[in-house]
């Protein structure tokens, strides 16, 4: 036998309790929740201990010290080495910065930095050029070449005889008012092809 809530009023008060006590325990719950993450949001972070801090510090250093070893004209250099490099030893040839950073004088670190600009062929790898960099004022101070760079080999140029056609440049001739001018113009192309003949 079913009860319908229409006819009955106190099943109809118990019920419109219970929808009031599921709302009222849902926003007490959310109530809670943002007085729980309010008070975690709000308790302060420790601050970071000085070793922290330092290698912070050195990160930055070591990203700003490789950027401007790229914008090194010494290093452009180095880049455009690498097709005779590649065509002499067949290998992948390769240009880049890398910072030294197992320095271990912490004074003279504290002040400045060394990196290199370094080439790699194949499995070797030598530095071209050490770069000092002072971290005050975040300027490089020194570029100096190592000389363990691997340079490409220049062929021997050969010697060419200079060409007659400029010994032989005359100036420019006069207009004859005859109807010789065709005739020169082709004794000019006459002398000419006997000079290229001869340089064969």
């Amino acid at each position: 036998m079913l009860i319908k809530n229409d006819h009955n009023p106190i099943l109809q008060k118990a019920s419109v309790n219970l929808q009031v006590m599921k709302k009222q325990l849902t926003l007490f719950i959310l109530a809670c929740l943002a007085v729980v993450v309010g008070a975690h949001a709000q308790t302060p972070v420790p601050h970071a201990s000085a070793e922290v801090r330092q290698k912070a510090r050195d990160r930055a250093d070591f990203s700003t010290l490789r950027r401007k070893i790229g914008e090194l004209k010494e290093f452009a250099e180095e880049r455009k080495k690498i097709p005779a490099l590649k065509k002499d030893n067949k290998e992948i040839v390769k240009v880049y910065a890398t910072v030294d950073s197992s320095e271990t004088d912490d004074s003279v670190r504290a002040k400045t930095l060394i990196g290199y600009i370094t080439q790699q062929v194949g499995d070797n790898v030598a530095n071209a050029y050490e770069v000092t960099f002072d971290r005050a004022s975040k300027r490089i101070t020194a570029v100096k070449k190592t000389g363990e760079a691997i340079e490409p080999e220049t062929p021997e140029v050969k010697e060419k005889p200079a060409t007659k056609k400029a010994e032989t440049a005359k100036p420019a001739s006069k207009k004859k008012k005859d109807g010789d001018e065709d005739d020169d113009a082709e004794g000019d192309e006459k002398e000419e092809k006997p000079s290229k003949e001869k340089d064969e």
